[in-house]
């Protein structure tokens, strides 16, 4: 969700002045590296939120915005330049996070309309459907999954898909310990269906720097990376779909000053791409690193 807004700025977009080297780590633990300078993108998307990667074409960076918006989803290169909008039949209440998996009808991208600042709503939702065409604009039908929380609502930006659709919501960690619930199989569209707890990543509510923005998952389901403001920190999956950290795994992003951290999406397994939305002065943006992963 928004904290920082910032004027409309011309459409296009740029690349942006770079802060460090590419060849420069920005962290301890995987050393991760620019791939390339930060890219500034259009104007639409002011408030990028998710990110996910296609499968279908994984030249495509799938993206969208948060509340207030179009249930609309974007297209991009890794250059910035959109090629391709397309609306959702679903509402946009709050869309936070995005991820992709092999679904039924191949390949799909998951919507989670899970944010929640106030931690009101007593159901939230979580889109599904086909990974569309990202060379033409559209229309696209998405199936609908209604879930509620078995502690009471939590505010939820993060997502993230494992292998036969079992799908991982993790909390912001505004009020409450950073928590992770799944969705127990199989998705059912026909009923609100109460999220399961899994753990808990910290012994209770964190900091604004350490709440968390963005969540994703390498394709095999073996690693899981979640992004807060100001780090990324990279964990092993289990065998019951607990998360264990790797050791050292903590990656510093504070000195790519993004303006406000949001997005994190795998292209692979070991390149990760981060998206962050405009502020006062900046644009959004998203910058491609590659993490060295043991």
């Amino acid at each position: 969700m928004t904290f920082l807004r910032r004027p409309g700025l011309p459409a296009g977009f740029a690349v942006l002045p770079l802060i460090l080297s590419c060849g420069l780590s920005i962290g301890d633990g995987p050393g991760c590296r620019l791939d390339g300078p930060p890219v500034a993108l259009p104007e639409v998307l002011d408030e990028t939120s998710g990110l996910a990667v296609g499968i279908r074409d994984p030249s495509r960076i799938w993206t969208h915005n948060d509340s207030g918006h179009e249930p609309h989803i974007y297209a991009l290169d890794a250059a910035g330049t959109l090629h391709a909008t397309v609306e959702v039949d679903q509402r946009n209440r709050d869309w936070e996070d995005m991820d992709r998996g092999r679904c039924g009808t191949g390949y799909c991208l998951y919507l989670a309309d899970t944010g929640d600042n106030q931690e009101r709503h007593a159901r939230v939702a979580l889109y599904r459907l086909p990974e569309p065409d990202g060379h033409v604009d559209g229309t696209t039908a998405a199936d609908r999954f209604l879930m509620r929380f078995p502690d009471g609502p939590r505010d939820v930006e993060a997502m993230y898909v494992l292998p036969g659709e079992r799908v991982f919501f993790v909390t912001k960690g505004r009020n409450h310990a950073v928590t992770i619930y799944r969705y127990p199989p199989p998705l059912r569209p026909d009923e609100v269906v109460t999220l399961e707890v899994v753990q808990t990543l910290t012994e209770g509510p964190v900091a604004p720097p350490r709440m968390v923005t963005g969540a994703s998952a390498t394709l095999d389901g073996n690693r899981v990376v979640i992004r807060t403001y100001e780090t990324l920190e990279f964990f092993e999956v289990t065998d019951d779909g607990r998360l264990s950290r790797l050791t050292d795994s903590r990656v510093n992003l504070r000195t790519l000053r993004e303006s406000q951290g949001e997005g994190v999406a795998f292209d692979g397994n070991e390149r990760v791409i981060l998206s962050s939305e405009s502020g006062f002065a900046s644009r959004p943006s998203i910058v491609s690193l590659v993490c060295t992963i043991e």
